[in-house]
């Protein structure tokens, strides 16, 4: 997401080492904290910044104050693609290829960085965890939109994944947008009220309803309150660059915030 991660250097693809490598150093604090918190559920996560806050407030006046200077006039809002091996489908393109023996074992931040190197590309389908906290005052979710930004043709490449690794399951599923990217003209934000009424998006709302619940907009988020919500691109026909950008109304003001990974696009590949 963006509004207004230093990983171990890697061994090309293919590259055959004379001596077993050094198991990598040990991630700092943030990067364990990072990964701890991907593991979560989101009904653990929401719980978890629920804690977070109940905690921080109550505190002392000191830090109830730096948390409202920091989200007191503002939601927090996180987005996090799907990254890794249990759950995605990926392109290994043919640079990557010296990857395949080592995916089974990787974990979440390998798989985040050999995909910013374009050694693999999300096949299909890609996932973004979207979690959203209220401020003091409600807000109304008014829009989140869609923008395809470019397209080329399909990664060629091997495909690989998903493993079913297993996992908790979860009781308060969250909401989903599912968008087929294919039929969205390209370089135009496309507003929710399309995607929720459109024939041509038809199929991914019918997926919606099998994953979970379909978002309705608008919706309010009370005060302090959490809400999260999945969202999914697919295609079928082409290597795909997009973000989606989500509307916000405090009573007063509307706002904009760029969902995407991390500051780059997201980004998915029909599997060859």
């Amino acid at each position: 997401m963006s509004d207004d991660a230093v990983t171990e250097p890697e061994a090309e693809p293919g590259e055959q080492p004379s001596q077993p490598s050094p198991p990598p150093p040990r991630p700092g604090r943030v990067e364990r904290f990072r990964s701890w918190h991907r593991a979560l559920g989101t009904g653990n996560r929401l719980a978890f910044y629920g804690l977070v806050a109940t905690v921080v407030l109550g505190a002392t006046p000191l830090l109830a104050a730096a948390w409202n200077a920091a989200f007191g006039d503002r939601v927090a809002i996180l987005a996090e693609q799907h990254n890794g091996s249990c759950f995605s489908v990926w392109t290994v393109t043919p640079e990557g290829a010296g990857l395949l023996d080592r995916l089974v074992q990787a974990d979440d931040r390998q798989f985040t960085r050999w995909e910013r190197d374009g050694l693999l590309v999300h096949a299909d389908r890609v996932w973004a965890d979207v979690s959203l906290r209220g401020a003091d005052e409600a807000i109304e979710i008014r829009d989140i939109s869609i923008t395809v930004m470019d397209r080329r043709d399909p990664v060629a490449g091997t495909t690989f994944g998903p493993l079913s690794c297993g996992g908790e399951d979860e009781t308060d599923e969250p909401d989903y947008l599912v968008v087929d990217l294919d039929t969205l003209p390209l370089g135009r934000e496309v507003p929710a009220s399309y995607l929720q009424q459109s024939d041509q998006q038809a199929a991914a709302r019918e997926e919606a309803e099998r994953l979970g619940e379909g978002i309705q907009l608008p919706l309010v988020v009370r005060p302090d309150d959490f809400y999260s919500f999945t969202l999914v691109g697919r295609t079928m026909a082409h290597d795909t660059d997009w973000q989606a950008t989500i509307t916000w109304w405090d009573g007063q003001t509307v706002h904009t915030d760029v969902l995407d990974d991390d500051g780059a696009p997201l980004r998915v590949s029909a599997a060859g």
